[in-house]
């Protein structure tokens, strides 16, 4: 843990130290401007640890939580620019391209350009963040999908972190969304949390007036065991949501018959081996003529649900990438960033979820209410 700890306290000095030297020193700002520029940034950077830390209460906690990762989304969006800027004036060297501007002049155009310009994309990004969630409606054909079933609509919640701050009201507003658009199922794909049941209750409770034909299913993600999973599934299941915990469903009956799976989050297992995903008990004892929908928080749990023929596999996590060019980086981690995916016969759809984690921004990766539609092909 001490390791980690110094790893990230290095990385955050680090981000604040390059943004320091490009649009202070190396501009050569005026004394006072300097001093206040290094005390606001000197504030964000604790007001973020603050943050991580969970050591207030509200209602302190959401408004420091707001202005700690706005800054936190910010000095990213700044280090980003300051990086393309390196790259531009890197290629301006080697193509042998000169610059009749000294040293001085260069450093301050360039502090000037990513100041303008970011505060052009952080603006956008909190903008993009704050709007009501669209609906994103998909047509998803499975292969040898029933042609009684043809029709079948899923609603996607994903990825609602609802965090200290959030008002039932706009839990509310996603819930009212979501009944408007009379879903025959719909799926809690986890991270619907940040935060133990006791500080968040009031503002997730209205998840127990989702509607659907065919019932509201729920799994866990990475960040309810972050939060006390336990509780929160106890707490979930006494709101009447059915939590899916290495278990499924059959719903239906003759041709019309299919099963509703779940598996806890792919990490489970580091919080004691009782948590961890095991989708062959999942499956175990089903009929595989009925075709089979999986919820399962990451992408990266459908490798196996490929190789055990689930039909369909309904994921979040990623945020679609959240904060470009955040996408490049969770690529690496797995391509399956946000739509749909085939493999074998087996498909995914990744949602790129309700709201936002950390920063409250979305730039590239616009946040959505998955509503699929399954369809015989």
């Amino acid at each position: 843990m001490i390791g980690f700890l110094a790893v990230v306290l290095s990385v955050w000095g680090a981000l604040h130290g390059y943004a320091y030297v490009r649009l202070v020193r190396d501009p050569v700002l005026p004394p006072e401007v300097t001093f206040v520029v290094v005390v606001a940034m000197a504030a964000g950077a604790v007001s973020v640890l603050l943050a991580f830390s969970r050591a207030l209460s509200p209602p302190w906690a959401g408004r420091v939580h707001w202005i700690a990762f706005t800054w936190l989304g910010s000095i990213f969006i700044i280090d980003v620019l300051l990086l393309l800027g390196e790259v531009i004036l890197l290629a301006i060297r080697v193509t042998g391209v000169t610059t009749a501007y000294n040293p001085l002049d260069l450093a301050r155009g360039r502090a000037i350009m990513t100041v303008f310009i970011g505060m052009a994309a952080i603006l956008t990004a909190l903008r993009n963040g704050a709007t009501p969630v669209p609906v994103r409606r998909v047509d998803v054909r499975p292969d040898a999908w029933p042609r009684p079933l043809d029709g079948l609509t899923i609603a996607v919640i994903s990825d609602l972190h609802v965090a200290p701050g959030t008002s039932p009201a706009y839990v509310r507003d996603v819930v009212d969304r979501t009944n408007a658009l009379n879903p025959d199922i719909i799926a809690l794909c986890g991270d619907l949390v940040d935060g133990p049941v006791t500080a968040l209750a009031d503002a997730v409770r209205p998840l127990g007036d989702l509607r659907a034909r065919l019932g509201t299913f729920a799994v866990t993600g990475n960040h309810e065991f972050f939060s006390d999973a336990p509780g929160w599934v106890a707490f979930l299941r006494q709101l009447g949501i059915d939590v899916l915990e290495n278990d499924r469903r059959t719903i239906g009956a003759g041709d019309a018959t299919f099963d509703v799976a779940g598996v806890p989050d792919y990490m489970a297992g580091r919080f004691g081996s009782d948590f961890a995903p095991r989708l062959a008990d999942a499956l175990v004892g089903r009929d595989d003529s009925h075709p089979v929908i999986l919820l399962a928080h990451q992408p990266r749990q459908f490798d196996e649900a490929a190789a055990l023929n689930v039909t369909l596999q309904v994921s979040g996590h990623t945020h679609g990438g959240q904060i470009w060019p955040f996408t490049i980086l969770v690529r690496l981690v797995d391509h399956r960033v946000a739509g749909l995916y085939r493999q074998g016969r087996s498909l995914l759809y990744v949602s790129r979820g309700i709201r936002y984690w950390g920063p409250p921004m979305r730039l590239g990766a616009p946040h959505e209410l998955s509503f699929l539609t399954l369809r015989t092909p």
